[in-house]
């Protein structure tokens, strides 16, 4: 009787062994496969729109982080502009690049608005026009990215100080008060 069952097992497994690589493609690898990413962003923009403007210009709106856990800015960049960094307002109600995180907390927001926290689209390749549409493309810690898209409006206010703004090796750093 063990004479058969071990002829039995033995059998099963010659008879799988071929149907087992089907169902891998015919090859078998030790590595392991890397795990995908969802095609929905994790961070989405809702409300969105920029300032219309020419040199450089502000973009508003409400970021959502539908994820489970907190995720930090690491870099923002976009087509219309040579340089993209995210700002707020200093006490004494200037604006400036934020120095460190900015961390947008698991299924919370991080609200850009006027005179407060935005995206500054600085060095722009062509004006802003209201009715134009102009695209931000945010990376995280995780390594995944959100590319929002604003629509560009007139607006009068959003004309904030900024602490130190100037023109040094061909890039906008902070230096001279001038208002955008």
């Amino acid at each position: 009787m063990r004479k058969i069952s071990a002829l039995t097992s033995a059998a099963a497994l010659i008879i799988a062994a071929p149907l087992l690589t089907a169902c891998t493609g015919g090859t078998a690898t030790a590595e392991p496969v890397a795990a995908t990413t969802s095609a929905a962003p994790e961070v989405t923009i809702s409300d969105a729109w920029a300032k219309a403007g020419e040199g450089m210009t502000g973009m508003f709106g409400t970021l959502h982080n539908d994820s489970a856990y907190d995720l930090t800015i690491t870099t923002a960049a976009s087509d219309a502009a040579g340089m993209v960094e995210l700002h707020e307002v200093t006490a004494d109600g200037m604006m400036r690049k934020i120095q460190g995180d900015v961390v947008i907390p698991a299924g919370g927001t991080f609200e850009l608005v006027p005179g407060g926290n935005h995206i500054m689209l600085m060095e722009l390749s062509s004006p802003l026009l209201a009715g134009d549409e102009v695209t931000v493309t945010l990376t995280f810690d995780n390594g995944s990215t959100s590319t929002l898209t604003a629509l560009v409006k007139d607006y009068s206010g959003a004309s904030e100080s900024y602490d130190d703004l100037a023109e040094t090796d061909g890039h906008m750093s902070e230096t001279d008060g001038s208002e955008h």
